[in-house]
C-alpha cells in the first residue's frame, strides 16, 4: 500500500515521504500513523476513565466512613483489621478499589501513563469536595488552591494525544 501512494520503490523515512503523503487526502490516516499521533479517546477509554475516577472517589470515601465507625487500627495484631474487613462500609470500599485497580490496568493497558495519572487525578479533587461536604472535614486554603492546580493540570493533559507510543504487534514487536 505505501509503495502504491509513495509512487517509488523504496520508503525510507524520510521528510519527502511524509510531505509527499501529506499532498494526498487518502493519506491522512497513514500520515498520523508516520506522526506517531493516535485517534482521539473513544468511547471506551472515557467510560475507563470515569469508572475509575468514580470508583477511586467512592472507595475511598466509603473506606473513611467505615474506618471512622471501626476505630483506630494501631495494633499489626490481624483480629482488629479482620473486625474492619467485616464493616459493611469498610467491605464496600474495598470491592471499589478492587474495581479501581481493574480499570487502572485496563486504561493503562490502553493509554500512557503520562495521560492516565494526571486526567484521572481529579478524583483528587472529587474526594475533598465529598470530605468537605459529607464528611464535614475542615479543608484549608492551601488544599484547595492545591485543588485548583490539580484542576488546572488536568484541564491542560485532557487536550493532549491519549497515546503516543507506538502499539507492538504481539507476534513480532513491530509497531
Amino acid at each position: 500500500m505505501g509503495h502504491d501512494r509513495a509512487d517509488c520503490d523504496e520508503l525510507g523515512l524520510t521528510r519527502e515521504l511524509t510531505a509527499r503523503l501529506e499532498s494526498r487526502s487518502s493519506t491522512a490516516t497513514l500520515l498520523g500513523v508516520l506522526n506517531n499521533r493516535s485517534r482521539p479517546l473513544r468511547l471506551k477509554t472515557r467510560t475507563l476513565i470515569a469508572l475509575l475516577v468514580v470508583s477511586n472517589v467512592l472507595g475511598h470515601f466509603s473506606l473513611s466512613r467505615g474506618l471512622h465507625e471501626v476505630g483506630p487500627l494501631v495494633s499489626f495484631a490481624p483480629w482488629p483489621f479482620i473486625h474492619a474487613f467485616l464493616n459493611p462500609l469498610v467491605a464496600a470500599g474495598v470491592a471499589l478499589l478492587m474495581v479501581w485497580l481493574i480499570s487502572q490496568l485496563s486504561l493503562l493497558s490502553r493509554v500512557d501513563l503520562s495521560y492516565v495519572l494526571p486526567v484521572t487525578s481529579i478524583s483528587y479533587v472529587l474526594t475533598a469536595l465529598m470530605g468537605k461536604f459529607l464528611l464535614h472535614e475542615p479543608v484549608s486554603t492551601e488544599r484547595w488552591t492545591g485543588i485548583g492546580l490539580v484542576v488546572l493540570g488536568v484541564s491542560l493533559v485532557a487536550r493532549t494525544v491519549p497515546r503516543t507510543a507506538p502499539v507492538l504487534s504481539r507476534s513480532r514487536n513491530l509497531p
